[in-house]
């Protein structure tokens, strides 16, 4: 008898604990790797560095959760302007389709190509590797792993960088 309840007690713990860890999954850091040796008209310094790695990295794990949980909340401190309605209104058009998506990031690849002079925006081309499975409920429709460039404009805000514009590009561009 003794087995069995503490069997129960470890089952109802699982189960509680299981939207928990679906959430942590969509949470994950992504591997983001930036390089700013060739940014142009002039170089990034340290700390706007590691403000850029932090915030850009934010800004995908904001995106990853947003899109498994079917929530607009987590793109709001990562982005603005074109690249948060653009974002907003995917995740709101998968939520009215009954989907969502799973973003499994293996690794960003990130160069800074344009940081302006008076330090108030950077151009960043990421060539992403990324496997994407879009599901319905539990089904997945559709899974495709590939390896994506995007350009992103990040500006600064008032305690963070935000992206302003995230696309993806044509490879070899």
């Amino acid at each position: 008898m003794k087995t069995i309840i503490t069997s129960l007690a470890l089952l109802l713990l699982l189960v509680a604990a299981a939207p928990l860890l679906i959430h942590t999954l969509a949470d994950t850091k992504p591997n983001v790797q930036l390089n700013v040796d060739n940014a142009k008209p002039h170089a990034l310094e340290d700390t706007t560095e590691k403000a850029i790695l932090r915030d850009y990295t934010a800004a995908w794990q904001a995106i990853n959760t947003a899109f498994a949980n079917g929530t607009t909340s987590p793109l709001n401190d990562n982005f603005a302007g074109f690249a948060l309605e653009k974002l907003t209104q995917r995740v709101k058009d998968q939520k009215a389709q009954g989907l969502r998506t799973k973003i499994i990031d293996h690794s960003h690849h990130v160069d800074a190509i344009f940081y302006a002079r008076d330090g108030s925006a950077v151009e960043l081309r990421d060539t992403a590797s990324i496997e994407t499975q879009v599901l319905d409920g539990d089904t997945i429709l559709h899974s495709d792993k590939s390896q994506i460039q995007f350009i992103a404009v990040m500006t600064g805000a008032a305690d963070r960088w935000q992206v302003r514009v995230l696309e993806s590009v044509p490879s070899g561009r």
